[in-house]
């Protein structure tokens, strides 16, 4: 079994510069996408840290074969719900000419 260093794991990371960082990376180690860390971060900001650390625990206690997948999709649905409700389209306040 291989030993772990004590003080890697308190080390902070560097790179993580805000709660959403530091989520997205969660994200990207828990799913086992480090190279996708990116697109976490983009989720992260478009829908919110609270929804998005929702829908985590929502992944991390079901049973799912891939949990990545689900994640996303239930992303997709979080941010369809919130068109509806609010009405708004991919163009955003743009003003009609």
């Amino acid at each position: 079994m291989k030993k772990i260093n004590p003080e890697a794991v308190l080390k902070p990371k560097i790179q993580l510069h805000s709660e959403a960082h530091v989520l997205a990376d969660e994200l990207s180690c828990h799913f086992r996408e480090p190279k996708k860390f990116a697109m976490y971060l983009g989720v992260t900001k478009k829908i919110g840290i609270r929804a998005c650390r929702r829908l985590f625990s929502e992944i991390k206690q079901s049973d799912a074969k891939e949990p990545a997948k689900l994640f996303m999709y239930k992303v997709k649905q979080y941010n369809l719900e919130l068109k509806k409700k609010h009405g708004k389209t991919r163009a955003g306040n743009r003003k009609k000419q």
